[in-house]
């Protein structure tokens, strides 16, 4: 591909009120990302909701509002289409992608609600050689650079395991960037092998579609003899870090506010006891600047469209990710271990 200019879309912006941007409308953040970079053009944007649309492009001038996203797609042809609606639809929104020329595709996290709707996801887009992009843009962040290369550069010894701590409910919502960051560490050469969990359905909540847990316990082990525990929900231990590896000397952690004494939210401490947290203006969730991982991540989405490189964000990077979370779920349901790969029960969706 040369380097003429992309179009890009995006299905599913949100609303425009106070705090847009964040969870609610996080296709505002995609479209500040796609201005900053050379070469992309924001050109259309379609919502349900058609005073949405229509305050997005308030917001970014020259992108043409519609209320259905098949329209869009007929009418626009955009190169490349970011999918931040909610999760159930996100399927048929990248089929119809796919079907209209798409050459990049971003799908917003969760990939989707089951292990084969990402599969068939994945096989329609290899069918048209449209590359397919998940939104876990904190790989992109210098902290979580950091984090990989304590583990990937054995400065904490040899890599025993990984715990992953989340202090609130919804696994769904914010655990596909735990356990992506887990897998940013642990690197693509190790494989999950078996997963065994326990999940507590006394209180089911609903995040965008998709029915919520109280509470989850997860224990995931990797070909190497690696652990990745994951423990989610409101009664977890408030004091743990969210993310830490674990070494024969010393240990890796990113928490979401840095301790009193550490100048970030990494921090690295050796069996010689030091301990090593390097100043930087980048958190958990970005810096001051609300959309830096997101602007990375779309730089390097348009590089890889136009060179055939790999990215951080692959899609099927993502399906290893959704594929240990399902196999949480599942193994918590049926009251056994499992063995991967997964396969649905009886043939159906493995979901939630």
């Amino acid at each position: 591909m040369n380097s003429a200019t992309l179009r890009a879309a995006i299905i599913g912006c949100g609303s425009s009120s106070a705090g847009k941007g964040g969870a609610h409308s996080i296709g505002y953040a995609h479209g500040w990302a796609i201005g900053r970079v050379t070469n992309l053009k924001l050109v259309a944007v379609a919502d349900r909701i058609e005073q949405n649309a229509a305050d997005f492009c308030q917001e970014f001038s020259g992108c043409v509002a519609y209320r259905d996203y098949r329209t869009m797609l007929e009418r626009e042809h955009p190169d490349v289409v970011t999918v931040s609606a909610f999760p159930p639809y996100r399927e048929e929104m990248v089929m119809a992608a796919l079907a209209a020329g798409a050459k990049g595709i971003v799908i917003e996290k969760p990939m989707a609600t089951s292990l084969a709707s990402a599969q068939r996801m994945m096989a329609a887009a290899a069918n048209t050689g449209c590359r397919l992009f998940v939104h876990h843009q904190r790989r992109y962040g210098k902290p979580f650079e950091w984090w990989r290369d304590a583990v990937a550069h054995r400065e904490i010894g040899e890599l025993e395991s990984i715990d992953i701590a989340q202090p609130f409910d919804t696994f769904m919502n914010f655990g596909p960037h735990l356990v992506d960051a887990a897998l940013f560490a642990l690197g693509r050469e190790r494989q999950a092998v078996r997963a065994i969990g326990a999940v507590d359905t006394t209180v089911l909540g609903d995040y965008q579609g998709i029915p919520s847990e109280t509470q989850l316990l997860a224990s995931i082990h990797f070909t190497d003899g690696v652990r990745l525990s994951i423990e989610a929900g409101k009664r977890t231990c408030g004091r743990l870090p969210v993310l830490r590896a674990n070494g024969t000397h010393g240990f890796a952690e990113l928490r979401l506010d840095p301790l009193p004494d550490d100048a970030c939210v990494f921090r690295k401490v050796c069996a010689s006891g030091d301990v090593v947290s390097p100043a930087t203006n980048e958190h958990f969730h970005h810096s001051e600047d609300g959309v830096l991982y997101v602007e990375r991540a779309y730089r390097d989405i348009c590089q890889a469209l136009r060179t055939g490189a790999s990215t951080r964000i692959d899609g099927d990077e993502a399906v290893r990710g959704l594929a240990i979370i399902m196999a949480a779920y599942e193994a918590g349901h049926q009251g056994r271990m499992l063995d991967f790969p997964i396969n649905a029960t009886d043939g159906e969706d493995l979901v939630v």
